[in-house]
């Protein structure tokens, strides 16, 4: 959302955050309860909105970090109200009016474009030399030390998350950048800073999915991810920090989707052992309601099988059988452990399930057939490969 010229219908409708206030918000624009709206600065709007029993209400609007925020004099304190969407939708429909054609917002985008084509090495120079003759550069230079401090990142952080709520796509997508760069700069960071940080991504992460559980957060994630592998050693040595990381972790590969959860799954087995948290994260697990997720069972099940707990093992696994590797894994687990009978089961289950998706199942079964003397059954078996 870089400006209100560029302002889109959908994004109104994103911003509403619900049907309901949408729809009073178009039905007091269109009953013309919209008064003296007015664009007071290029990223800044004013409206007067008559509510009910004649009342009106004063509307701001404005842009910030590429953002749309606002604020209504109404008592509504449960987000977005109907009259901040009446406002914008008035705008939208009378800003080539109210702006004489010309959007003030024209050198901004502009000058935001030419920004993103210039080396950072160069920028710097340049802000550089400029603040040494340019005292209101300077000022802004310091505001901006002071904003970016280590121990001023997360803070940072949950306002970009917050921004997300109700950003446009586009929106969403340079939240997300910023948020992502960020996590980058923090790798240089001391690991107490670092792993405030990290915790805040994660937390903020988690409270995203549970607005938004069709949201994607895969760039954040594997940020997020490298961060904390990063400190790893240090952030171990914090047994109050580790046990936090883990269990956030864990509630996150339960939310994600199939692109974050591979990048969850090597990173959670990969710090539990680091951390001698396996059990924990198994404990974390299992109390979970896991249904028919076999995504997650498949991760209890290589977790208890780290962990030496067999028995769990094989009962998450039988839950999370899903591919041919899955079965053949299982398969020659029963044969490494000395049950032949149950793995005859699973190759059998496995070959009825996949058919002539799982030709090395298929094999290690005829194989098992002819050693227990089964040859014809073996040479049916493979007959039909």
């Amino acid at each position: 959302m870089p400006d209100f010229w560029t302002l889109s219908h959908r994004d109104v409708e994103w911003y509403a955050g619900s049907e309901a206030i949408l729809e009073r918000g178009r039905s007091y624009y269109r009953s013309g309860r919209v008064r003296e709206l007015r664009l007071v600065a290029a990223d800044r709007l004013q409206a007067r909105v008559r509510g009910q029993q004649e009342r009106a209400y004063r509307v701001e609007l404005w842009i910030e970090d590429q953002e749309l925020y606002s604020h209504c004099s109404c008592p509504y304190s449960w987000g977005v109200c109907k009259h901040v969407v009446a406002a914008l939708l008035a705008w939208l429909d009378q800003r080539e009016e109210i702006g004489h054609g010309r959007p003030p917002s024209d050198r901004a985008t502009t000058l935001a474009t030419w920004l993103e084509t210039i080396p950072p090495d160069i920028l710097r120079d340049v802000l550089q030399e400029e603040s040494r003759t340019n005292s209101a550069v300077e000022e802004a230079l310091h505001r901006w030390r002071e904003a970016l401090r280590p121990e001023s990142l997360p803070a940072r952080i949950a306002h970009l998350f917050r921004g997300m709520l109700r950003a446009s796509q586009e929106g969403l997508r340079r939240q997300q950048e910023r948020i992502v760069h960020l996590l980058i700069w923090a790798k240089t960071f001391e690991p107490t800073p670092a792993a405030a940080i990290a915790r805040e991504t994660l937390q903020r992460a988690l409270e995203w999915h549970r607005h938004r559980p069709d949201a994607e957060l895969t760039p954040i994630i594997a940020r997020a991810l490298e961060l904390i592998e990063h400190h790893a050693e240090a952030f171990g040595r914090n047994p109050k920090l580790a046990t936090s990381l883990v269990r956030a972790l864990t509630e996150l590969f339960f939310m994600a989707r199939a692109p974050a959860r591979a990048l969850l799954e090597p990173a959670l087995l990969k710090l539990t052992e680091c951390w001698d948290r396996r059990a924990e994260a198994i404990t974390l697990l299992k109390e979970q309601w896991l249904g028919s997720d076999t995504g997650a069972y498949a991760l209890l099940a290589r977790l208890c099988r780290l962990e030496g707990r067999i028995e769990e093992y094989e009962a998450a696994r039988q839950k999370s059988l899903v591919s041919a590797e899955d079965y053949v894994e299982l398969f020659d687990h029963y044969l490494a452990t000395n049950y032949p009978d149950r793995a005859m089961r699973v190759g059998e289950q496995g070959i009825k399930k996949l058919g002539a998706k799982a030709p090395r199942l298929r094999q290690r079964l005829a194989a098992l057939y002819q050693e227990w003397g089964e040859t014809a059954r073996a040479q049916r078996l493979l007959r039909r490969t």
